[in-house]
């Protein structure tokens, strides 16, 4: 008897101390807020980046990079341990400019739905959306959709037939009712599936977040985390009934969208007080669906309405606005970045291509960095430097009719058509004509050739096409892709 009370007090001290470590492994995960000196409620505090651990000379290069590559932007914030130490405004930026801040509305929707969740007007992330629109329900209505909930609308996974560029989102944006527009869309696939990036699931959000609360969702916002904040927000667009739109249309100065990434910085705590759930920010910001993949700047994951990309090999995660509005945080460096940007037309969408600005930004903090290794070039044979050399001449004069005969009308990487590609080329030309390609594997057989091949710009380097092919066609070298589609 005594033996079996002594195996079962070890059994039972070892389940304790596994749901101890547990616990701890838990609070490892999410740490308490740091312990501020000050908190910029009224005011930013302003110190040298070198106050900070951070290197002038570097930020400066970020600064060329705008100067050089991004005539839309109007600002760029950096906050380092809770003080600014870099705020630069271009063209017609300036502190207390309100910008359109575009998608970023999105990541603030989804922290009034945390917020939501947190105080009973929400009870869960699997209630179902027909639940809060039960007027909407018929007959007739694909089952399928019975089954979307606040989760997949929060990570853009509603299986929702929708392109945010195309005609599903002239459609709904032109309709007299958002809501209903929205949930009639045609249903594509399961919930849950696939990611699919779609404005008007996080209008749906707001219209919830409106029922829930018995309070419109600015008012709501103003309560509970403008107000906290001291964000003296001067609009936020409402749609043909009523309901503030919960994917855009919200006006935000620079310094307050540095003010939410440093209130996610610090899990959700304002002056040692909750404003957002913890649990609610570390949720939100870590990738639940891969949303897509870039062939320059790499793989983005997606959140509850937060996107999630590595910057500078750092774990970050961001708040992305249509042409260039971003809040960027990089919790183990304490680091906070934020841009607004013109978006207004004649200059083209430049969005993706602010991705290195956050990179140099970075890699200002100064920190133990493992030796950079060098790309090393391959020989091959002249015929294929030829080739290369005048693919470069029509890439930097951005000449697409010369471009797109040195691809193959096969052509096929990962999927992507030959039209594809040169639509690509198109959108990347102003961003990459200096960048320099470089073969770093290579291997010739008979009229193919497959190789690795990087990209090397002043500002970056990056692994750009794996196992790449060429073609020899009529006598010509063309990119044939890695036949490979996704």
């Amino acid at each position: 008897m005594k033996r079996f009370i002594s195996e079962n007090g070890k059994l039972v001290f070892c389940i304790l101390m596994l749901v101890l470590s547990f616990c701890f492994a838990a609070n490892a995960i999410c740490q308490p807020p740091k312990q501020r000196d000050y908190w910029p409620t009224e005011e930013w505090r302003t110190t040298t980046p070198e106050t900070q651990g951070m290197d002038t000379a570097k930020l400066m290069i970020a600064d060329e990079f705008i100067r050089d590559r991004l005539p839309d932007a109007f600002s760029l914030l950096v906050v380092k341990n809770g003080y600014l130490v870099f705020e630069k405004y271009y063209s017609w930026g300036k502190p207390n400019k309100y910008a359109v801040v575009h998608s970023v509305t999105k990541s603030v929707t989804s922290a009034l739905i945390g917020i939501a969740l947190e105080r009973g007007h929400l009870d869960n992330l699997d209630q179902k959306l027909v639940d809060f629109f039960p007027e909407y329900v018929t007959e007739t209505l694909d089952p399928r959709k019975k089954e979307i909930t606040l989760k997949h609308l929060l990570t853009m996974s509603t299986g929702f037939r929708w392109d945010d560029r195309g005609p599903s989102m002239v459609g709904w944006y032109t309709s007299s009712n958002w809501v209903k527009n929205a949930i009639l869309l045609p249903q594509d696939r399961d919930p849950g599936d696939v990611f699919n990036y779609n404005s008007s699931t996080s209008h749906l959000l707001s219209a919830i977040l409106s029922k829930s609360t018995q309070s419109n969702t600015l008012e709501f916002a103003q309560a509970n985390l403008f107000q906290p904040l001291v964000i003296d927000t001067i609009f936020w667009h409402t749609d043909p009934l009523g309901y503030h739109i919960g994917g855009f249309g919200l006006g935000l100065s620079a310094r307050d969208l540095a003010k939410i990434g440093f209130l996610y910085l610090n899990n959700g705590y304002w002056d040692d007080k909750s404003i957002v759930p913890e649990n609610w920010v570390q949720e939100s910001t870590r990738g639940h669906l891969q949303a897509m993949g870039h062939p320059i700047y790499g793989p983005f994951a997606y959140g509850y309405q937060w996107w999630v990309k590595k910057v500078d090999d750092c774990e970050s995660f961001r708040a992305w606005g249509r042409r260039g509005q971003y809040i960027v945080v990089v919790p183990e460096l304490d680091l906070v970045i934020a841009v607004t940007s013109e978006t207004q037309m004649p200059h083209p969408p430049t969005s993706i291509h602010y991705c290195p600005l956050f990179d140099l930004v970075a890699a200002a903090v100064n920190r133990p960095r493992p030796p950079k290794t060098s790309i090393k070039a391959v020989a091959v044979p002249l015929e294929i430097q030829t080739f290369l050399k005048e693919y470069n001449r029509a890439r930097m004069t951005e000449n697409m009719a010369v471009l797109s005969d040195f691809i193959s009308d096969r052509f096929l990487y990962r999927g992507v058509t030959k039209k594809l590609a040169l639509q690509f080329l198109r959108g990347i030309s102003n961003y990459t004509a200096e960048a320099e390609l470089i073969i770093t594997k290579f291997k010739l057989n008979g009229d193919e050739a497959i190789m690795d091949v990087w990209l090397k710009d002043k500002y970056f380097e990056t692994d750009f096409m794996t196992k790449t092919k060429l073609i020899k066609e009529d006598g010509q070298w063309r990119w044939y892709g890695n036949q490979q589609p996704n």
